[in-house]
């Protein structure tokens, strides 16, 4: 299944709010609304952008931005613009059903990344436990997440109320509900912020 790049922008808000506008292949745009913070030592970011940066970086197909670019919406998404097919709302519900495992993945490497890129280690196997960890968790990934989150932390530092940073998502849209593969690897090809 070729990789489909979507664009996302986070829209930083006047308090800790935010909110994330995923551009779907099928001209969809699903809005995201947030307003937490993974941190990074001393630093802060938004938990979207985190996720955004260690789902791309591990090539994990099914966590937050894999279940929105495949038509799966949750608490704090909706669609924004575009028309959807027949059937989109069961569909969708059908592909979050389908994704559980593969979300609490997302959440426990994400957390487990932010937590080792503050600190600077890459003990991230320790972090996560055997039930969460991925194959594809690599020093050359972690150190590209590590690199991609510590820039994308001092952009949004600098980030004025109302402005937007750009991101790119590289991942495989599954629309199929079989079981995805826990996570894919990634060609180890450097990625910066947009």
């Amino acid at each position: 299944m070729p990789k489909t790049p979507l664009e996302v922008e986070v829209i930083k808000g006047p308090t800790r709010r935010y909110h994330s506008i995923l551009h779907r292949a099928d001209g969809v745009e699903v809005e995201l609304d947030g307003g937490a913070y993974n941190r990074l030592g001393k630093r802060e970011l938004p938990h979207d952008i985190a996720h955004l940066i260690v789902e791309d970086e591990l090539g994990l197909e099914r966590g937050v931005w894999g279940v929105l670019a495949a038509g799966g919406l949750f608490r704090g998404a909706s669609v924004r613009a575009g028309r959807q097919k027949p059937h989109a709302a069961q569909r969708g519900r059908e592909v979050v059903a389908a994704s559980v495992e593969q979300l609490n993945q997302a959440e426990m490497l994400v957390r487990a990344v932010c937590d080792a890129a503050g600190a600077r280690r890459v003990d991230v196997r320790a972090r996560t436990g055997e039930r969460w960890w991925s194959e594809t968790v690599t020093e050359a990934a972690v150190a590209r997440a590590f690199e991609r989150l510590g820039a994308a932390a001092g952009d949004w530092t600098e980030l004025e109320p109302g402005g937007m940073l750009r991101f790119t998502w590289h991942g495989r849209i599954r629309r199929n509900l079989e079981q995805c593969p826990r996570a894919a690897p990634r060609p180890s090809v450097p990625s910066a912020v947009s």
